[in-house]
């Protein structure tokens, strides 16, 4: 499995195993973690299983529309396993190498402490050593308090979403003429709606000018206990990968 492959694998793994997202230190691309969920918090006590629909919109200065549309079945365990199969069709370079229908799995599996990163199509895989993150640094803290104070959250209340309760917040980022070379202000806009309960995201939609639109949304959402066997790792010729970090467990409010 190409260095492609892999990096879209660990891009993709979806907000279901996540906590709220916030504005932080990274640029733009910290605040596109509503979609694309780099975290890796484990969450216990809160299983579930559903259809991750992700739709991005780009109008082009000639007025033209692009538009990609993907899909991902997810699963979470009362253990806090984690699961993702989606497929990587729309992902530039990596459609034309992967032959444009790859398909990508994503296995975190909190409990033996790895994670594994699969390719269907050739049967080979990459496993990484799940390690507990190291606290923040003072500097590290202070330059993500900063940078959040930046940005203006307001409350959207709760709504009912997939027969669960989620609660809204749009968070709206400026940045300032000049900065990245524009003339005017630009306002970079992210709307989540965020369960306590299944402690996931639920929906959320990025709107950036200079990008397009991001939207992504669970249906078909289950709350029984998926099979195990999704979580098992049989039939793989798996290689072994750099170690990769996680939160400590949370459980299910």
């Amino acid at each position: 499995m190409n260095k492609l492959t892999i990096a879209a694998l660990l891009v993709t793994v979806s907000v279901f195993a996540q906590g709220p997202r916030h504005f932080g230190p990274g640029g733009d691309f910290a605040m596109e973690r509503a979609e694309f969920g780099i975290s890796n918090k484990v969450v216990q006590g809160a299983p579930y299983s559903a259809q991750a629909v992700t739709q991005f919109t780009q109008t082009l200065p000639n007025g033209d529309h692009v538009q990609r549309t993907t899909t991902a079945s997810i699963a979470r365990d009362s253990q806090g396993r984690t699961r993702v199969d989606r497929s990587l069709a729309a992902v530039g370079a990596l459609s034309a190498t992967a032959g444009g229908q790859a398909r990508a799995i994503m296995i975190h599996d909190s409990v033996a402490g790895v994670s594994y990163a699969l390719n269907p199509a050739t049967k080979t895989g990459t496993s990484m050593q799940i390690r507990t993150r190291p606290a923040a640094s003072e500097a590290h803290a202070q330059h993500s308090a900063a940078f959040k104070a930046a940005v203006k959250t307001d409350d959207l209340g709760t709504q009912v979403m997939q027969g669960i309760t989620a609660q809204g917040k749009r968070m709206t980022r400026v940045i300032a003429a000049g900065q990245e070379g524009n003339e005017k202000e630009i306002d970079i806009v992210t709307e989540t709606w965020y369960s306590p309960d299944l402690q996931a995201l639920v929906m959320s939609k990025t709107s950036d000018p200079r990008y397009g639109e991001t939207t992504y949304q669970l249906t078909g959402l289950s709350r029984a206990e998926p099979d195990p066997a999704l979580f098992a790792v049989t039939g793989y010729a798996i290689t072994e990968g750099r170690a990769m970090m996680h939160q400590r467990p949370a459980a299910a409010q």
